[in-house]
């Protein structure tokens, strides 16, 4: 019986080492992968386009075949499990899960903030973007705005053909600087939606598990650049100002008249506003959708909710290395105007040794 109850005391005291210094090798992950400021060299080569990539297909084929969201399994079971250790004082193992969860959001996706500007990898040309080049983009868009508008409400009722949409997207972030494929599908519903609806934010991704929301309040012609946006992110384009560039130029390149028309009615939200536009400026079905827009966002949007949520996100933003945080959703303008694209409405490739 002694023999007996000495093996047990030794057996649990082991148990105990175990589990203490496993604590102790989460915390010292998560405090490593935080402190750790990779070379936007190191970054581009060995993370987006080298260990980002294995990461990222391995959580597609996890959660693809799922209908709900997997990141928001995870985000609970981490509050759960903290919240336990809580419970019972357990403040080296609550301390511990938190530095897990942070070394997993680095690791797992936060280090593509730390990546280098699109400009470095496109033609870029700054003088390119003139008041004049402003002036005639505008133009433009509201044109095409115009020509679409009629043909998309004519298939309003049709689905999202999602696999129309990446054909035309994939292309654009392969040219941005990915040399792999990125794995994208439908987005997921989550427990965050009624969150998203009452601050305005019509999507995001989980970065612990890669999958893509959009809110549910969305119009059928905002859900194609959503989407696109949101992959763009999965593709490691952690900027919004990218994000949005990407969405758009994929978009606009579509043959689809309804993905068609929503990238150029948001490229159109992020132009510098003029005061006024006549009504002659716009076809009715237009005006019909920016109305729709406004009447949303008076029925669904939490004013004091949404300012707390944005002022959070631009923290978070320049946080990480975003320095101009939220205004960088509008900086999209210069990037459409600054990187010429191809026939094909595809972004042109910065030239080794060359002026741009």
């Amino acid at each position: 019986m002694a023999a007996s109850a000495r093996a047990s005391g030794s057996s649990s005291r082991s148990a105990s080492s175990v589990s203490f210094w496993l604590r102790i090798a989460a915390i010292a992950f998560g405090i490593a992968a935080v402190a750790f400021k990779p070379s936007s060299s190191w970054v581009e080569r060995a993370y987006v386009n080298g260990a980002y990539p294995l990461w990222e297909h391995a959580l597609y084929a996890l959660n693809s075949p799922l209908p709900w969201s997997l990141g928001d399994i995870v985000v609970l079971a981490g509050l759960a499990a903290i919240a336990w250790r809580l419970v019972r004082r357990d403040w080296l193992g609550a301390i511990a899960i938190v530095a897990l969860y942070l070394g997993w959001f680095e690791a797992g996706w936060g280090w593509n903030y730390d990546r280098a500007p699109i400009e470095a990898r496109t033609a870029y040309d700054q003088s390119r973007i003139t008041p004049s080049a402003v002036d005639a983009l505008r133009d433009r868009v509201i044109a095409n705005i115009n020509r679409l508008a009629p043909r998309a409400h004519a298939l309003a009722s049709e689905p999202l053909d999602i696999g129309a949409l990446r054909a035309a997207w994939l292309p654009v972030v392969r040219a941005g600087g990915d040399d792999w494929v990125p794995e994208t599908g439908a987005p997921k519903p989550t427990l965050a939606d009624a969150f998203m609806d009452a601050t305005g934010t019509s999507g995001y991704i989980n970065p612990l598990a890669l999958d893509a929301h959009l809110a549910s309040d969305l119009f059928w012609f905002e859900r194609p650049f959503a989407l696109a946006h949101e992959w763009s992110h999965i593709a490691g384009y952690a900027r919004e100002d990218e994000a949005n560039f990407l969405a758009i130029v994929s978009c606009t390149r579509s043959n689809d008249p309804v993905v068609q028309y929503s990238g150029w009615l948001e490229l159109f939200l992020y132009l510098p506003p003029q005061a006024r536009y006549p009504k002659k400026t716009f076809v009715p079905q237009v005006w019909q959708d920016f109305a729709a827009m406004r009447e949303r966002n008076r029925r669904h949007i939490n004013v004091s909710l949404a300012n707390f949520s944005w002022r959070t996100y631009n923290t978070y933003l320049k946080s990480n290395h975003i320095a101009s945080g939220v205004k960088s959703y509008d900086e999209v303008t210069r990037l459409y105007l600054g990187i010429p694209r191809d026939t094909a409405g595809i972004p042109m490739p910065r030239i080794p040794g060359g002026s741009r």
